[in-house]
């Protein structure tokens, strides 16, 4: 499919044509679709949607709060559960403040994030744990 769709415009429309060994060969998938079926796809490109840095499911547009941890921890008890991470994550993405990769689940990406800053694993994170990712680049320089 990428192959069919490399230097594709937005607004243009193609049709794809996918043979069977590049599809789902001779087996087909069962009860979807037969085996040994070539595929015709008519795809319209509506728009391009910018990805993420190689290496990065989230993002920042702008500058990050010096404030971040404080932020995140809305109860002020100094421990962030991933509920509160989560909330905090999905409202930044909302405003345009942040992006999470497009075409990945943002519940599992959410949750990665924050099993990332759970250092020691206790279901929850600390001032101390918690650390952006040009942070830890920095710490790992010293």
């Amino acid at each position: 499919m990428d192959m069919g769709l490399r230097e594709m415009c937005v607004g243009e429309k193609r049709t794809v044509i996918i043979p069977p060994h590049l599809g789902y060969g001779e087996a087909g998938v069962d009860g979807e679709v037969p085996g040994s079926a070539v595929l015709v796809f008519d795809i319209e490109l509506l728009e391009l949607v910018a990805g993420l840095p190689e290496g990065y499911m989230f993002i920042w547009n702008g500058e990050v709060s010096p404030n971040l941890f404080e932020e995140i921890d809305k109860d002020g008890n100094g421990e962030v559960l991933l509920e509160e991470f989560s909330e905090y994550i999905h409202a930044q993405v909302a405003s345009g403040k942040g992006k999470l990769a497009p075409g990945f689940d943002a519940e599992l990406i959410v949750k990665n994030m924050f099993t990332n800053q759970d250092r020691n694993g206790d279901g929850k994170v600390t001032a101390e744990e918690f650390k952006l990712k040009d942070q830890e680049a920095k710490q790992d320089e010293l």
